[in-house]
């Protein structure tokens, strides 16, 4: 949020490697040097939502960047700070993060569909403003711009680290519904009982937002809503497959979180094992067209 001529305040998730970069530097009452490129490619945008199991502490996400673009993102030196910039943003921003510095920032709708309350957080001293010779400012809208990002990287982060775990795991999706942050659906063919249950407590673990894991058969279409919830309507019997996680960590921007702390909720919607013939999904023959005439009426 824009407080000055020369002043930003703004919200740093915790967790997040900014966060992290910026609580070592207030340690020793320096202020962080920073670069915010506006305007990016995709595969550069990718990258810096990627998840923290992914891209841990020592890892650099401009690789993931360059793997993506299919070739070397290209920086440009700065003019006031050490941080690069991205060459290809539409503006780059260089500034300071203040060490010791908290000032009101918000309220802004967010990703949980809800606006963020107004809070005393951190500041950034801007230095220079550099753009391309006609920019286009890019506004990243709460919603489904945010999970076309965070979701799809998470995603990949859930399936990757609960797979190392446990097999039977075949898909995951972050509907657009939970904003890519706070609903997931697993989608595994138990081998054993107790498998599911593990499978949602790996789910929480492998990405900490998440309020909601919803575990389902591989007869269920995950990016489809109706279907899912076919699923809990047939398969979920509450006294049994539902599991109830309290005083765990939820992300700051939810309002159901209070001070750091929510309770969880999994749902195991998988068909009892072994499957029994009464749960055999109405099915439908598969027709090949090409090998009927089919003519018109006129």
């Amino acid at each position: 949020m824009i407080t000055g001529p020369n002043r930003m305040t703004f919200l740093m998730d915790k967790g997040r490697h900014l966060r992290d970069y910026y609580e070592r530097a207030e340690k020793r009452n320096q202020p962080l040097e920073i670069t915010i490129s506006n305007g990016v490619n995709i595969p550069s945008a990718i990258a810096a939502v990627t998840p923290s199991g992914v891209a841990p502490m020592d890892s650099d996400e401009l690789g993931i960047a360059s793997v993506l673009l299919g070739e070397p993102v290209r920086l440009c030196k700065s003019l006031t700070v050490a941080p690069e910039g991205l060459a290809d943003a539409q503006f780059i921003i260089e500034g300071e993060l203040l060490p010791h510095v908290r000032e009101p920032e918000g309220p802004f709708g967010e990703v949980s569909g809800y606006y963020a309350a107004k809070d005393n957080r951190w500041v950034v001293h801007i230095k220079a403003i550099t753009r391309r010779k006609e920019p286009i400012v890019h506004t990243l809208l709460p919603g489904a711009e945010v999970y076309n990002y965070v979701g799809l990287t998470a995603e990949a982060s859930v399936f990757r680290n609960i797979s190392a775990k446990m097999e039977g795991i075949l898909n995951v999706h972050l509907a657009h519904s939970g904003g890519g942050f706070y609903a997931a659906v697993v989608q595994m063919e138990p081998r054993e009982p107790g498998l599911v249950q593990q499978a949602i407590e790996a789910t929480f673990d492998a990405f900490p937002p998440l309020q909601i894991v919803t575990v389902v058969n591989s007869d269920i279409d995950i990016f489809n809503a109706d279907d899912v919830q076919w699923a809990m309507a047939t398969r979920f019997h509450p006294d049994r497959d539902m599991i109830i996680l309290q005083d765990r960590y939820g992300h700051e921007l939810n309002p159901q979180v209070v001070n750091g702390n929510v309770t969880k909720i999994g749902f195991d919607c998988t068909c009892p094992l072994p499957r029994p013939a009464s749960f055999k999904r109405v099915a439908f023959k598969e027709t090949d067209l090409n090998k009927y005439s089919i003519h018109k009426k006129v």
